[in-house]
């Protein structure tokens, strides 16, 4: 059941509270690393590296609103190494669950001189260091929402990890109808989390239009250096992580190989900054987050004013 927001609610007001702590957390534990907060713009004068974000009208020309700080992270990370955004991200996806928004924050991270190893240690750290946190600060609001905070104090690093292909076969085995190249939709990685007990990646997903800006595996080029952190208890994803392309032949291969026309991306490639050092980030999604955290139906329910597929009003 979902919660309507409004002065006097209590559970409303609770999930706010705990959603200010998190920020607060998150940004105390990346400044704390070195990370520098940066804003990129939310109109942009083309689709971003995925063709999900909504269209407006730019004074007669046409325009996009941000899917995210990419390719502008580049620019930033040019300047100082390792950054971090908090900001909000629309989205495209008409899809009417109880885990899609099609406005939503982000806390999203890019590093210079960071792989995919790397940034997922840098990942689960932070996610761990926020669950602490609040299990000291927000424990009043979370156990008048979800009734305990024990299981947050437990989630420890390293977090379990399995690859696309060890999904596959885990949910096969529960007799599910994927099929290896087929993405992880929501039902699927409900099921997964199920069968864990804290955060968990999954990593090594096939090449696809999702994942071309990202470096491939040097042992199976079919595969992407990219992953996915998965809240337990069947809340499913709640963060993506990858290490980018830094070489620009390799990315107009990838486009190739993808079908995807360069000139689609022309944008896109003008503020790529490319160079031999690693590049890596990770989005994590503030609503979904706060849904495993605060033990919530609806990820309406996180948010003052949720925007869907079928909502605008109020």
């Amino acid at each position: 059941m979902t919660t309507r927001l409004g002065v006097g609610n209590q559970r409303s007001k609770a999930v706010l509270k705990v959603r200010v702590k998190m920020l607060d957390a998150a940004r105390s534990w990346l400044g704390g690393q070195g990370f520098v907060e940066v804003q990129g713009p939310i109109l942009l004068p083309a689709a971003g590296e995925r063709p999900h974000n909504f269209h407006v009208n730019y004074f007669g020309q046409s325009a996009y609103l941000s899917g995210g700080l990419q390719p502008y992270s580049d620019v930033f990370v040019e300047m100082f190494e390792k950054v971090y955004t908090v900001a909000p991200t629309f989205r495209v996806e008409p899809s009417k669950t109880k885990r899609h928004l099609t406005e939503f924050w982000r806390v999203e991270i890019a590093a210079s001189g960071f792989n995919l190893e790397q940034m997922l240690r840098v990942q689960e750290e932070m996610v761990a260091y926020v669950c602490h946190e609040l299990f000291k600060d927000a424990g009043e609001e979370l156990c008048f929402l979800r009734g305990s905070t024990e299981n947050l104090n437990r989630v420890k690093v390293p977090f379990p990890r399995i690859t696309y292909d060890e999904a596959v076969e885990r949910l096969q085995r529960t007799k599910c109808r994927i099929h290896w190249g087929e993405p992880l939709n929501w039902e699927n990685e409900q099921r997964l989390s199920l069968m864990f007990d804290r955060p968990f990646f999954v990593t090594d997903f096939p090449v696809s239009g999702e994942t071309y800006f990202h470096k491939s595996n040097p042992v199976k080029p079919e595969l992407s250096l990219c992953a996915d952190l998965l809240a337990p208890e069947g809340y499913g994803e709640i963060s993506s992580a990858g290490e980018t392309i830094t070489d620009k032949k390799e990315l107009l291969k990838k486009l190739k190989e993808t079908q995807i026309e360069p000139a689609d991306r022309r944008w896109y490639l003008s503020l790529k900054r490319f160079s031999y050092a690693p590049k890596s980030g990770f989005a994590l999604g503030v609503e979904r987050f706060l849904q495993w955290i605060c033990k919530l139906e609806n990820v309406k329910e996180t948010t003052s004013f949720p925007r869907t597929y079928e909502r605008i009003y109020p």
